[in-house]
């Protein structure tokens, strides 16, 4: 028996994964960081929600790349990065040269820890420059970041109704400017939208996403950028955004609320706890309808944990699944798993309060899939 415990110890070990993983491209939970002081702060609030968080760092302008170091080896433990080039209001004081030349020196500094290249913020501003020269230094950026096989992303503005030259207008600047390459080979498109600034609209946003998924048939969608200065409309902007229902493919969330580092930092900030719950809305169960091409078992979150983690998985097919908890000895603790399920994504929570702070082990079967990862309970 001691040996048959020492043996699935051993075959835990040794199929465990890294810690770093790659971003779940089925859901995004997003905020933005436009600053880096206080840091170790903005580090503590990102670490303590309940799912882990894509941070999206707005890189300023005239600010080198080194600027940047420390604030990315803090954040990455504890969050995916997608980093943005340049915010779409300086895009006009950046000629070609020097967008490809800062385009270089991030992704050179940041190759291995930027999870989403934001190419292009907010493309279609009328306050971007000539839609020439905005096109051509997306595009090129777009080209040296798929260059590297790395995850592109390109910022819309929805202005619908508050524009001021009908060919900025959202989807036909995409229609009539887009290169097909982008059109086809970018992994995310997302829009920015402030209601404050245009005149208060509340869009459809099943139809807009609708079409915006025709218009992009590969790439991941969502909403890239929104918030409210207005201190009275904050939580119900939150709450509206990070709960929004769409049912449209590829549809991943994302939001990235501008004032996250205004609003939640540090999160003993009343609006910490409302995009904290905001984040708990989403259960896993495909909120998209998409059914998963391949099985997948998600790095538990929060890890390490005191006394519940969440731990995500999927399948693709419906098939008997099996999800256990073991210890360091490779003895069983508990099953949280183990009956038939439909294909599809899901979520469970593990509550170890009864159970010893260390290292444990959990594992799925299903079908032909099987994974094991580790996490670590501290008290």
């Amino acid at each position: 028996m001691q040996k048959a415990i020492s043996f699935l110890f051993i075959v835990l070990l040794s199929t465990q994964l890294s810690y770093s993983t790659t971003i779940d491209t089925n859901r995004v939970w997003g905020v933005t960081i436009d600053g880096v002081n206080n840091l170790s702060t903005i580090v503590i609030s990102l670490s303590n929600l309940c799912k882990k968080p894509t941070t999206r760092i707005v890189f300023d302008e005239n600010v080198p790349a080194t600027d940047y170091v420390t604030a990315i080896n803090q954040i990455h433990p504890v969050s995916f990065i997608m980093g943005e080039l340049l915010d779409s209001y300086y895009m006009n004081t950046y000629n070609l040269t020097q967008y490809v030349a800062r385009t270089n020196e991030y992704y050179n500094a940041f190759s291995n820890s930027v999870d989403i290249w934001e190419v292009g913020n907010e493309v279609n501003g009328e306050w971007c420059g000539t839609i020439t020269d905005v096109v051509a230094k997306i595009d090129t950026a777009y080209r040296i970041i798929k260059s590297h096989d790395k995850k592109t992303e390109l910022t819309l503005y929805y202005n619908k109704n508050c524009y001021e030259n009908a060919q900025n207008e959202m989807f036909t600047w995409v229609r009539a400017r887009l290169s097909s390459s982008m059109r086809t080979g970018l992994d995310y498109v997302l829009i920015s939208y402030y209601e404050d600034d245009c005149n208060n609209l509340q869009p459809n946003w099943q139809q807009v996403f609708d079409t915006l998924h025709v218009l992009f048939p590969n790439s991941k969608i969502g909403i890239g950028e929104c918030g409210t200065s207005n201190s009275s409309s904050k939580t119900s902007y939150i709450n509206r955004y990070y709960r929004m229902n769409i049912t449209t493919p590829k549809y991943v969330g994302g939001y990235f609320w501008w004032y996250y580092k205004q609003d939640c930092v540090p999160y003993t900030n009343p609006l910490w706890s409302i995009m904290n719950s905001a984040f708990g809305v989403f259960t896993g169960v495909g909120t998209n309808n998409e059914v998963p091409t391949e099985a997948y078992l998600s790095n538990n979150y929060p890890n390490p944990f005191n006394p519940s983690t969440r731990i995500e998985y999927a399948i693709p097919k419906n098939s008997f699944v099996t999800l256990k908890i073991y210890d360091n000895l490779g003895r069983e603790i508990s099953t949280l798993v183990n009956e038939m399920k439909s294909a599809g994504k899901y979520s469970i929570d593990f509550n170890a309060n009864n159970l010893a702070a260390g290292v444990y082990f959990y594992k799925i079967t299903s079908d032909n899939f099987t994974n094991v990862k580790k996490m670590i309970l501290v008290k």
